[in-house]
C-alpha cells in the first residue's frame, strides 16, 4: 500500500539512505510520474533520478519545493506525492 507523503520532514525520514525504494506522484488521478528520491543528510541535498526520461536532479530543501525545479513540493502539499511500499 503506497504511503502519502505530505511534508519535507516526512519526505526526508522516507527518503533518508534509501537507494532503491520508488516515490511516485499522481497525475489527474490515475497517471504517475515515478521517482527514485534519496535525501543524504550530510550533504543536506536530495538526489533524484525521474523514470520518465533517466533524468538526475540534486537538489536542497529549498530547491525542492521550486516549481522552477520539480513539481515534487507541488505534489506534496497536494497530498499526490507517494512511497511506493
Amino acid at each position: 500500500m503506497p504511503k502519502q507523503i505530505t511534508n519535507m520532514e516526512q519526505l526526508k525520514k522516507e527518503a533518508r539512505g534509501q537507494q532503491d525504494v520508488e516515490f511516485f506522484i499522481l497525475l489527474r488521478g490515475y497517471l504517475r510520474s515515478s521517482k527514485r528520491i534519496v535525501w543524504e543528510e550530510d550533504e543536506k541535498k536530495f538526489f533524484i533520478i525521474n523514470f520518465i526520461d533517466d533524468s538526475e536532479q540534486e537538489l536542497t530543501e529549498a530547491q525542492i519545493m521550486d516549481a522552477g525545479y520539480t513539481n515534487i513540493g507541488y505534489a506534496m502539499a497536494k497530498g499526490a506525492l507517494f512511497k511506493d511500499d
